[in-house]
């Protein structure tokens, strides 16, 4: 299944980026922090340092939830699908996994809509007034992220799914 591969290649390498990200970003955040504490002591405050690690804090939080997917790291209730034979708990995988890629692709497309509103473009963040499209640009591509994670869940969902419920 030659798609499968690509996709988990795609997912794979989206993944790797997201990591670069996640660490850039936190990093970025515990310096501009440190920094903050640092220079309000000093009685030379960093006006701009607090604003700063909130946009980090919103990007790794959208790249985390994005990376979660791709790891299967959502909590999940299996109560009613450790009770199905191995046929059925694939389909409910596949239907669990087409529901998200729904939902997350619709999320997608709003958040397009939503970028692409004028009133967007012209926003300046207060302290570092740099235009705040770049921060809100973590909610598309997160969830690009999370749409090609999904559809590697869901073409993943129709492999074999071993004794214990997990995809082998």
């Amino acid at each position: 299944m030659l798609i499968l591969k690509v996709i988990n290649k795609i997912s794979d390498i989206v993944f790797s980026i997201e990591k670069v990200l996640a660490i850039l970003l936190a990093s970025v955040l515990l310096v501009s922090l440190a920094a903050g504490v640092l220079f309000r002591t000093l009685k030379s405050p960093l006006f701009w340092s607090d604003e700063l690690a909130i946009f980090c804090l919103v990007w790794i939080t959208f790249i985390g939830g994005s990376m979660g997917l791709k790891q299967n790291a959502s909590p999940s209730i299996t109560i009613v699908t450790d009770l199905l034979p191995k046929q059925a708990k694939k389909v409910v995988l596949a239907i669990s996994n087409l529901l998200l890629l729904v939902f997350v692709g619709y999320i997608l497309y709003l958040a397009f809509e939503w970028i692409n509103m004028p009133n967007i473009m012209i926003q300046t963040s207060t302290a570092m007034n740099m235009p705040k499209f770049y921060f809100y640009l973590s909610i598309p591509v997160s969830f690009v992220f999370m749409v090609i994670h999904v559809l590697n869940n869901l073409l993943l969902s129709f492999k074999t799914v071993d004794e214990a419920g997990d995809l082998s």
